[in-house]
Protein backbone atom coordinates (compact mmCIF):
# COMPACT_ATOMS: atom_id res chain seq x y z
CA UNK A 1 0.00 0.00 0.00
CA UNK A 2 1.36 3.81 -0.91
CA UNK A 3 -0.46 6.78 0.60
CA UNK A 4 1.35 10.15 -0.04
CA UNK A 5 1.38 13.69 1.71
CA UNK A 6 2.65 17.09 0.35
CA UNK A 7 4.15 20.04 2.25
CA UNK A 8 2.85 22.99 -0.58
CA UNK A 9 4.71 26.61 0.55
CA UNK A 10 7.64 28.48 1.10
CA UNK A 11 8.31 28.45 4.45
CA UNK A 12 12.02 29.45 4.90
CA UNK A 13 12.39 32.34 2.51
CA UNK A 14 11.71 31.01 -0.63
CA UNK A 15 11.86 27.41 -0.36
CA UNK A 16 9.74 25.31 1.98
CA UNK A 17 12.03 24.01 4.29
CA UNK A 18 15.60 25.00 5.72
CA UNK A 19 18.95 23.27 4.68
CA UNK A 20 21.34 22.16 7.10
CA UNK A 21 23.16 24.48 6.56
CA UNK A 22 20.19 27.14 7.77
CA UNK A 23 19.60 25.12 10.66
CA UNK A 24 23.48 25.33 12.22
CA UNK A 25 23.31 28.46 11.68
CA UNK A 26 20.47 29.13 13.94
CA UNK A 27 22.12 26.66 16.51
CA UNK A 28 25.32 28.97 16.33
CA UNK A 29 23.28 32.38 16.81
CA UNK A 30 21.34 30.82 19.75
CA UNK A 31 21.37 27.21 21.51
CA UNK A 32 17.66 27.03 22.03
CA UNK A 33 16.74 28.51 18.73
CA UNK A 34 17.97 24.82 17.07
CA UNK A 35 14.92 23.49 19.11
CA UNK A 36 12.24 26.11 18.03
CA UNK A 37 13.54 25.83 14.62
CA UNK A 38 12.81 22.16 14.73
CA UNK A 39 9.23 22.44 16.71
CA UNK A 40 8.04 24.81 13.93
CA UNK A 41 8.96 22.65 10.96
CA UNK A 42 7.54 19.89 12.26
CA UNK A 43 4.61 21.54 12.89
CA UNK A 44 4.55 22.41 8.80
CA UNK A 45 4.64 18.84 8.43
CA UNK A 46 2.00 17.94 10.99
CA UNK A 47 -0.35 20.07 9.47
CA UNK A 48 0.34 18.46 5.78
CA UNK A 49 0.24 14.91 7.05
CA UNK A 50 -2.82 15.48 9.40
CA UNK A 51 -4.49 17.19 6.10
CA UNK A 52 -3.76 14.96 3.39
CA UNK A 53 -3.31 11.33 5.67
CA UNK A 54 -6.53 12.25 7.76
CA UNK A 55 -5.58 9.16 10.56
CA UNK A 56 -3.97 6.64 8.41
CA UNK A 57 -1.48 4.38 10.88
CA UNK A 58 0.92 1.61 9.66
CA UNK A 59 2.49 -0.56 12.27
CA UNK A 60 4.73 -2.14 8.71
CA UNK A 61 8.14 -1.06 7.93
CA UNK A 62 8.26 1.89 5.20
CA UNK A 63 9.84 3.49 2.39
CA UNK A 64 9.84 6.62 2.30
CA UNK A 65 10.00 8.46 -1.07
CA UNK A 66 10.72 12.16 -1.47
CA UNK A 67 10.37 14.38 -4.16
CA UNK A 68 12.12 18.05 -3.31
CA UNK A 69 10.42 20.72 -5.97
CA UNK A 70 12.85 23.47 -5.22
CA UNK A 71 12.97 27.53 -6.58
CA UNK A 72 14.80 26.89 -10.20
CA UNK A 73 15.58 30.51 -9.64
CA UNK A 74 18.82 30.14 -7.29
CA UNK A 75 19.16 26.40 -7.93
CA UNK A 76 22.51 26.46 -5.80
CA UNK A 77 21.67 25.03 -2.19
CA UNK A 78 23.21 21.27 -1.22
CA UNK A 79 20.96 18.19 -2.28
CA UNK A 80 22.14 16.50 0.46
CA UNK A 81 21.91 19.33 3.30
CA UNK A 82 18.37 19.96 2.06
CA UNK A 83 17.33 16.40 2.23
CA UNK A 84 19.04 15.11 5.65
CA UNK A 85 17.32 18.05 7.59
CA UNK A 86 13.85 17.78 5.93
CA UNK A 87 14.15 13.91 6.66
CA UNK A 88 14.49 14.53 10.25
CA UNK A 89 11.93 16.61 11.03
CA UNK A 90 9.12 14.77 8.57
CA UNK A 91 9.76 11.44 10.54
CA UNK A 92 9.57 13.11 13.49
CA UNK A 93 6.32 14.09 12.50
CA UNK A 94 4.98 10.90 11.15
CA UNK A 95 5.84 9.73 14.68
CA UNK A 96 4.23 12.32 16.37
CA UNK A 97 1.33 12.22 14.25
CA UNK A 98 0.72 8.17 15.22
CA UNK A 99 1.20 7.53 11.63
CA UNK A 100 4.24 5.32 12.41
CA UNK A 101 4.86 3.47 15.71
CA UNK A 102 8.72 5.02 15.93
CA UNK A 103 10.92 6.47 13.28
CA UNK A 104 13.84 4.12 13.97
CA UNK A 105 15.31 1.39 11.25
CA UNK A 106 12.76 -1.35 12.66
CA UNK A 107 9.66 1.24 10.49
CA UNK A 108 11.61 3.58 8.20
CA UNK A 109 13.71 0.62 6.32
CA UNK A 110 14.83 3.14 3.63
CA UNK A 111 14.33 6.14 1.61
CA UNK A 112 14.66 7.86 -1.96
CA UNK A 113 14.99 11.94 -2.61
CA UNK A 114 14.60 13.18 -6.09
CA UNK A 115 14.87 17.07 -6.45
CA UNK A 116 12.71 19.12 -9.67
CA UNK A 117 13.14 22.90 -10.05
CA UNK A 118 9.93 25.07 -10.12
CA UNK A 119 9.09 28.35 -11.24
CA UNK A 120 5.71 28.17 -8.48
CA UNK A 121 5.68 27.71 -5.40
CA UNK A 122 7.96 24.99 -4.09
CA UNK A 123 6.86 21.74 -2.02
CA UNK A 124 7.77 18.95 -0.85
CA UNK A 125 5.90 15.35 -1.40
CA UNK A 126 6.61 12.39 0.61
CA UNK A 127 4.88 8.95 -0.55
CA UNK A 128 4.90 6.54 1.99
CA UNK A 129 5.38 2.79 0.54
CA UNK A 130 4.58 -0.57 2.95
CA UNK A 131 6.93 -3.18 2.82
CA UNK A 132 6.94 -6.52 3.78
CA UNK A 133 8.90 -7.70 7.64
CA UNK A 134 12.10 -9.79 5.79
CA UNK A 135 11.88 -13.20 7.25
Amino acid sequence: MRKAFTIHGAFCGDKTFPSLNNYLSEIGRNPKAGGRYKKQYVMVATNAIRRDLKRWKTDKPIILHYTFAEPKKGAKRDRGNIFGLADKFIEDALRDCGVIPDDNPKYVVNFTHDFIYTTGEPWIRVEIEEVETPG
